[in-house]
């Protein structure tokens, strides 16, 4: 199935109007429009069609109504087979749902068949593509984030039904509990230590680890001030080897000797232009007294003409007066009828209006009612979370092991530990196994046969009657302060654990690991109280205060229902509109009529005026032929002196420079002169800035420093490696384990892992996907090395890994020979630029066969994307 066209028609802020986005393509579509357009509007509307039925009137329904009310209608065009259909819903008014076959123009099912074959033909039935294919705005995983138990269930259902139907029947896997009982304990082991599914460092290998990431970012910045020290330096010596050009005498000279010049060139060409001004006035001078001799010739001429034709002109235009004074009065008749008619109509439709005005009252207590009920939802969870967050950090104060309690007293075992070692190295034990009757003495006593003795700096062991045995321990002397040290660092332990009220460093640790519990859990608490109240809980009991304020003693008077007031306010209007057309073309009609008469009137008396003056033009009859004779004499002369005037002009035009050329000139002459008079005080305040920047730099030792920073973290870096070995024993053994459970997982999620395999190579080289077995959705990331559960990754790159698995499971459902579009609303909102091209790439590889939809506000962000991006048509509802 693929879209090919939505039209809407009196849906939320559309509401009076007809919205069609047409021409949708099969690969990738892009509906890029600014925020509050109204592009999850049509997102919303696709999900009504094909998954809520005409008959619904839930909440979601509702939220399409626009605020003037009315019905709502959306139409869907979409391809199923190289076959088109035109499915069209109506809700909330005039109820239905229709099928048609666009190619024969029938329609082929209604209502309640259109909904049944809706359901088959694009998917709803066997669980649909929501939530696994239509991303909604927001929304992070492969479930929507408000979906219940029952809804999650059907959609890991839909998705393990579409596995086994494409890797044939295969028994879930559980990777055996045997194996999870070992692995549980290769990990209990591992987190001694190591922290976190990252296999986080704990202790001194954090520490060595956080140190050198710190000189690390200290380095990058040093580093940073050293290239820009070095590119101040660079640039300075640019800038004065530029100043130095432009200030040289002979550049200088050869720039004012150009300006000069071309001002010169430029005067000269002026004054020419000036003698070429008074030539041409006196031409046009003697043309314009040719032009009136000529003029004055013709006109009598013609006056004798006019005289002639004046009197039946007069005749015509008295005869026209009196017909159209006729028509004048027909026509205000008829305008005064209309406007009676008018009156009446408008009094039945100002009677509808305030019919309406109590309708739409109505309807906004019933908005306030709801809204009532929505505030008493938020205010009743925002309470909640308030005092989840009040009881986690009482519990905080409660409890007096904090992050650094744990460190003092994991470091104070440390060194009873190294304390521990040091005695024992300070003595040596002797076992005596006797063969015979001699017995050995140690200060007077005889040693036992079998026993240990612990031997001392100087003790002395008699063996009768042959020698006495002296032994000499190295670093004796410092025995007694070793013991020391022991004592007061296992009393300092005791005191440290003492404060925490815990007997052991595991219940240490332990305690810690519920401090820490609880605070992430007060401060999800108070993010939830902060998206569910910005403002405040008291803000959100005024707000409840408000709403109930404006249904408080409202009346329920019942009123016809908007919809038949606005059908019968509509037939109203329309009467007004086509009366007020009518009268308004009686009016023209009317205003016509007198324009005409007007016209008639002035007509007849220009018509008399005009012989008038012919008469007075042309003279007295027996003088004309004179006349006529003397005026052509006059235009001869004036035609002579005007050739004279232009023989001269076109002698001064034959030697006049090009004054074009020379004003070009001197703009070229003078900008470059300018232009480099503002280009050296700007390299001169460069030169300025550049010396402060590098003096500033010089002072601070910033190469010194870069150098001792870098010896620094090369030391650390090495401690911390050394403290990486430590672990890599147990984290080769949890790979080998997990890698054989992994191996009993690969057959059921190949074909998923299959498609999902190149798409994810497009963001990381050496990513993988570990699966969830029982929801069936990723459970966590593999790459470079590490295993990131799902929920820990930056909300980007659950964003990115979530698509990217849509796209897999597009691919899955064409195998199946459900070819289902993927629509985004506002996705990939948390990828930077870096990532968000990559993902750009994996959208454009499965739009090859797969078709594709995408709203989103951000422009120029997804300016990239490429796709095609259809028009989208608006216009009033008729």
């Amino acid at each position: 199935m693929k879209l090919r066209a939505l039209t809407l028609e009196n849906v939320r802020k559309f509401g009076g109007k007809l919205v069609a986005i047409d021409s949708i393509g099969d690969g990738i579509t892009m509906i890029c429009e600014a925020n509050e357009f109204g592009k999850s509007t049509f997102f919303d509307a696709i999900y009504a069609v094909v998954f809520e039925k005409h008959t619904a009137t839930g909440k979601s329904i509702q939220s399409l109504r626009p605020r003037a009310g009315g019905g709502v209608r959306i139409g869907l065009e979409v391809e199923i087979d190289g076959a088109r259909y035109a499915i069209e819903k109506r809700f909330l008014a005039q109820k239905g749902a229709s099928v048609t076959d666009t190619s024969r123009g029938t329609v082929i099912a209604r209502d309640g068949e259109a909904e049944d074959w809706i359901a088959r033909h694009i998917g709803a039935s066997d669980g649909g593509p929501t939530g696994l294919l239509w991303v909604r705005q927001g929304v992070l995983g492969l479930e929507p984030a408000n979906a219940k138990p029952a809804e999650k269930d059907r959609l890991a259902e839909a998705r393990r039904d579409l596995l086994s139907s494409v890797a044939g029947e295969i028994e879930q896997v559980t990777g055996g509990r045997t194996m999870d009982r070992i692995l549980k304990r290769c990990q209990e082991d591992l987190d001694a230590l190591a922290t976190g599914s990252r296999l986080s460092p704990r202790g001194a290998w954090k520490d060595a680890v956080d140190a050198a990431k710190a000189l690390e970012a200290e380095l990058e910045v040093l580093e940073r001030q050293c290239a820009e020290l070095s590119d101040a330096l660079n640039e300075r010596r640019a800038t004065e080897a530029e100043l130095r050009r432009l200030d040289e005498p002979e550049a200088k000279a050869l720039r004012e000797t150009d300006l000069a010049e071309a001002r010169e060139v430029a005067r000269a060409a002026e004054s020419h232009a000036q003698k070429i001004a008074s030539a041409q006035g006196e031409l046009d001078l003697a043309l314009m007294q040719h032009s009136e001799a000529e003029r004055a010739r013709d006109a009598f001429i013609e006056a004798v003409s006019e005289a002639q034709t004046a009197s039946s002109a007069l005749e015509d235009a008295d005869r026209l007066n009196s017909e159209r004074l006729r028509s004048l009065k027909q026509a205000r008749d008829a305008e005064s009828a209309l406007k009676c008619a008018l009156e009446e109509a408008e009094k039945a439709t100002r009677a509808l209006r305030e019919e309406q005005r109590r309708a739409e009252r109505a309807e906004r207590i019933r908005r306030a009612r709801e809204e009532v009920n929505r505030i008493g939802d938020l205010l009743r969870q925002a309470r909640e979370h308030a005092a989840t967050a009040s009881e986690c950090r009482a519990r905080m104060a409660a409890n007096p092991v904090t992050e650094q309690a744990l460190a003092d007293l994991e470091d104070a075992e440390k060194e009873t530990a190294r304390l521990r070692s040091r005695v024992a190295a300070s003595s040596v034990r002797m076992h005596v196994d006797y063969v015979g009757d001699t017995r050995l003495c140690l200060a007077g006593a005889q040693i036992a046969g079998g026993d240990a003795i612990a031997l001392k700096d100087g003790a002395e062991v008699e063996v009768p009657g042959i020698a006495t045995l002296r032994f000499e321990l190295p670093d004796a002397t410092e025995d007694h302060d070793i013991e020391t040290l022991l004592a007061e660092a296992l009393a300092a332990q005791a005191e440290l654990l003492a404060r925490c009220e815990v007997g052991t460093l595991a219940e240490v640790r332990e305690r810690a690991r519920q401090r820490q519990a609880d605070e992430n859990a007060a401060k999800l608490a108070e993010q939830m109280l902060r998206s569910l109240a910005p403002s405040g809980v008291e803000a959100l009991d005024q707000a409840l205060a408000d709403a109930r304020e404006t249904i408080k003693d409202v009346s329920d008077t019942p009123v016809r229902p908007a919809e038949q007031v606005a059908s019968d306010l509509e037939a109203a209007e329309t009467r007004d509109a086509e009366l007020r057309g009518r009268l308004r073309a009686a009016a023209e009609a009317v205003a016509d009529a007198r324009e005409k008469a007007a016209t008639s009137d002035a007509a007849l008396a220009a018509a008399r005026d005009r012989r008038k003056r012919a008469e007075a033009h042309a003279g007295a009859a027996d003088a004309r032929e004179a006349r006529r004779s003397a005026l052509s004499d006059a235009a001869q002369v004036a035609a002579a002196e005007a050739e004279g005037k232009a023989r001269a002009l076109a002698l001064l035009k034959a030697d006049a420079p090009d004054a074009a050329t020379a004003a070009a000139n001197l703009k070229r002459a003078e900008a470059a002169f300018e232009n480099a008079r503002k280009r050296r005080e700007h390299l001169a305040e460069r030169r300025a800035d550049l010396s402060a920047r590098i003096d500033t730099r010089a002072q601070e030792g910033v190469e010194e420093r870069r150098d001792e920073v870098a010896e620094r973290m090369r030391s650390l870096a090495a401690r911390a490696e050394r403290y990486a070995a430590e672990v890599a024993a147990l984290v080769r053994l949890r790979d080998a384990l997990e890698m054989a459970r992994d191996g009993a997982r690969e057959a059921y999620f190949e074909p998923v892992q299959e498609e999902l395999r190149p798409l994810l190579r497009i963001l990381h080289d050496d990513a993988g996907i570990d699966w969830e077995t029982d929801s069936i959705t990723p459970g966590a990331l593999r790459r470079g090395g590490e295993t990131e559960a799902f929920e820990t990754l930056s909300g980007g790159t659950q964003e990115q890994i979530a698509i990217l698995t849509r796209l897999a499971f597009a691919r899955l459902f064409a195998r199946r020979g459900q070819h289902l579009p993927i629509i985004l609303d506002d996705a990939l909102v948390y990828s930077d630029d870096d990532r968000i091209v990559k993902m750009f790439t994996a959208l454009n590889r499965v739009a090859l066969d797969q078709q594709i939809i995408v709203f989103s506000c951000r422009q120029l962000a997804f300016a990239g994307l490429g796709g095609d991006r259809p028009n989208i048509r608006m216009e009033d509802v008729a």
